[in-house]
């Protein structure tokens, strides 16, 4: 029989209710979500007011960036060091995202930020990792709810992530600040949050298990 939204409610809880799913949540609201908002709202705007690209030129650099973000996850996917390494891999490149948003936030000129923001659209392809590290997290028969309650999590941050960054570019504006510099500094300091969530709140059974020696 189909299950009822009774059912669905307490697959959702029993998940919640694991101590580890608040780390995976806490990265997954900010990891895609840093991507779209660099790419869908601040990308255009940063070069042609920082910069002064025409709106061709701006196009040509989304074009060039949206390229990036379809050609790094397969590349990324490949490079998985499976479940006993991969939380560090995710940890390394979220560190890599962090330095590349202070990059940004700093500003490394024309030619320089159009390349950050490609670098950064590829790296942020790791998202592919975090489907592996949540389908590794779980039991299998709690493995369709989990990856459904990461998702929802992931567009959700979409959401808080572009609201976040567009109070704090007003806010910049009001107290004279550079913009773009506040904007992309909140994004970097989302993603440590995010990643601070990961690495510290209680970590998959399951994985830990697999990263211990047989016989521990």
């Amino acid at each position: 029989s189909q299950p009822t939204l009774a059912d669905v409610l307490r697959g959702f809880a029993a998940i919640l209710a694991m101590p580890h799913t608040w780390g995976i949540v806490a990265l997954a609201l900010v990891a895609y979500a840093s991507f779209l908002t660099l790419r869908g709202l601040w990308l255009g705007p940063m070069l042609i007011e920082r910069h002064g690209f025409s709106l061709v030129a701006a196009g040509h650099a989304a074009v060039a960036v949206t390229l990036a973000s379809l050609l790094a996850p397969p590349v990324l996917g490949r490079l998985d060091p499976g479940d006993a390494r991969r939380r560090r891999r995710i940890l390394q490149l979220t560190a890599l995202t962090v330095a590349g948003f202070g990059a940004l936030a700093l500003g490394l000129g024309p030619i320089g930020d159009v390349i950050a923001s490609i670098l950064l659209c590829g790296l942020l392809g790791y998202v592919v990792l975090l489907y592996a590290d949540v389908r590794a997290s779980y039991p299998p028969s709690m493995t369709g709810r989990a990856l459904s309650l990461f998702t929802m999590a992931m567009f959700l941050g979409v959401a808080l992530m572009q609201w976040i960054t567009g109070l704090a570019a007003s806010i910049a504006a009001e107290l004279g600040l550079p913009a773009y510099a506040v904007v992309f500094a909140s994004i970097g300091l989302l993603l440590a949050l995010g990643a601070l969530g990961f690495a510290r709140l209680p970590q998959p059974p399951m994985l830990g298990a697999a990263s211990r020696p047989a016989g521990d």
